[in-house]
């Protein structure tokens, strides 16, 4: 997974910046005059977010809008919730599940239903 990072974007425009399934929830989280930094992660049906691409993403992120940081995903791993956390970074997942870093990782091997 390669995070899409946008640096600033204004609070009213990230209903613009996020997809379909995300802008209600992304509009309920942000005030629309503040400045985020938004890191856009995989989106798929199967994609689970883990801790050590978001490392890597937060990393490239440099220095954080003002406002704070806005990280879109599926599903995000307990490692990746307690790292974004540590960054004081918002979560906007589309939903929720109780994934860790290893047992995405066995997902991954197994392939996709028919």
């Amino acid at each position: 997974m390669k995070a899409n990072i946008r640096a600033r974007v204004q609070g009213s425009r990230i209903q613009d910046a996020v997809p379909p399934a995300y802008r209600d929830a992304a509009a309920k989280a942000t005030r629309p005059d503040a400045v985020y930094t938004l890191i856009l992660c995989d989106h798929g049906e199967r994609d689970v977010v883990m801790s050590a691409p978001l490392e890597r993403a937060l990393r490239r992120m440099g220095e954080p809008a003002p406002d704070g940081v806005l990280i879109v995903g599926t599903v995000f791993t307990q490692e990746a919730q307690e790292l974004a956390s540590r960054h004081n970074a918002i979560i906007i997942p589309l939903r929720t599940g109780k994934w860790t870093d290893s047992s995405a990782r066995q997902r991954q091997l197994k392939p996709a239903p028919a």
